[in-house]
């Protein structure tokens, strides 16, 4: 009995291995980035990856996270306090519902992943197929340029050695522990202990936000092939052999949206309440040491930018599937409707009246994912730092 369980954990293992092959190349990264990070979440799972998983929470989550927590009560002025809890606290918090949706909604996760490859959902002649490949290829793009960004950000900490004075990425201090010039190793396990940390909740991160844009971008895709096949409609005897399959196509796409809605909901909107203000801490602080002298300002700029683009990401693809679903109602118009019987122009006219409401994605009801929010929340963040700016320059 033992060894017909062990065959069929291996199959299944063999087979899950296989279905990830077919998705594009991001997917896979994220998939990688789960297993790295131990969110990866399927059973059922060997005893080695288990202990990994336990060992990893513990020593570059859990620790990690208690020590940002310390570092709270050692600032040296108001000032700072306010910066660090802008500038780290509301990022970690938001990565941490990131890493919890992926962990425990992991099965629903892979379902949705899926979905995005059933025989639905693929092109049925070459211009659909070229509709397809450049949906996919606006994916790979947004993805490979946050992915740099992101790390980039990550990398540039590493001018911190530049400095004479042995500082540290972001928290000076760690448990009590002394480094300096007479303890150079503590030093350089503290730093890279740091280093790590932060490139493993950067991957969380951008995993996360990878699942969102790749699903939105996928209903996008569908989007623009609903609207082809309303558009080619010529008769009524293509209306009624399509419509069925239309309409059912349009509600499949409807409930996905919503359950992606309904998923992320609590990760985006912790992430949409402290975008501008991470945003502007962050302008503040590179402003702050922003000359020739202090290379880490580098960092500061390198980091709002991933900032900006991990906002501007989710509401770029849902202003995407906003907007292509508004598009339908005009596609239905410009079939030949004209050709067809008297009950079919009928039932387009219902039709139309069912595609008046967009698509539209909300994060618990109150962020929209669109580039109206986007602007919105650049322009709190600059209000903020020009106040902040202006409050600086009076003391002065």
């Amino acid at each position: 009995m033992s060894n017909k369980v062990k065959k069929v954990a291996e199959q299944t293992s063999e087979n899950q291995k296989l279905k990830w092959e077919i998705y594009i190349l991001p997917v896979r990264i994220t998939v990688w980035t789960w297993k790295i990070c131990a969110l990866y979440n399927e059973q059922p799972q060997g005893l080695f990856y288990r202990a990994y998983r336990y060992t990893f929470n513990f020593f570059l989550m859990a620790v990690y996270l208690f020590t940002l927590v310390l570092n709270m009560f050692v600032m040296q002025t108001f000032e700072q306090l306010v910066l660090y809890i802008m500038y780290i606290v509301f990022t970690e918090v938001v990565m941490v519902l990131k890493a919890l949706i992926t962990c425990y909604k992991f099965d629903q996760i892979c379902r949705l992943y899926k979905l995005t490859l059933c025989e639905n959902f693929k092109p049925q002649d070459d211009l659909e197929a070229e509709l397809h490949r450049k949906g996919i290829g606006v994916i790979k793009y947004y993805y490979y340029l946050y992915f740099v960004t992101a790390c980039s950000a990550v990398s540039s900490a590493m001018l911190y050695l530049l400095h004479k004075e042995y500082r540290t990425p972001y928290f000076p201090w760690m448990f009590g522990i002394e480094y300096g010039p007479e303890a150079r190793v503590n030093y350089g396990i503290i730093f890279a202990y740091q280093i790590i940390g932060m490139y493993f909740h950067m991957l969380v991160n951008v995993s996360g936000d990878a699942q969102l844009c790749y699903l939105l971008g996928m209903i996008s895709i569908q989007l623009d092939l609903l609207a082809k096949r309303f558009r080619q409609l010529r008769s009524s005897q293509e209306f009624e052999r399509a419509f069925v399959g239309l309409v059912d196509h349009y509600e499949k796409l409807l409930q996905m949206l919503r359950e992606v809605e309904k998923l992320y909901s609590p990760a985006f909107f912790a992430q949409f309440s402290a975008s501008g203000l991470v945003i502007c801490a962050t302008a503040v602080k590179a402003s702050s040491m922003f000359n020739l002298s202090e290379l880490t300002a580098i960092q500061n700029l390198l980091y709002m930018i991933a900032m900006m683009l991990q906002m501007y990401l989710p509401c770029h693809f849902g202003n995407e599937v906003t907007r292509k679903s508004n598009v339908l109602k005009t596609a239905v118009y410009s079939s030949q409707w004209y050709n067809m019987r008297l009950k079919d122009r009928k039932i387009i006219l219902m039709l139309l009246q069912r595609l008046n409401k967009p698509f539209t994605l909300k994060a618990y009801h109150f962020f929209n994912y669109n580039l109206q929010a986007y602007t919105t929340t650049l322009n709190m963040a600059y209000s903020v730092y020009a106040l902040l700016q202006r409050t600086t320059m009076k003391r002065k």
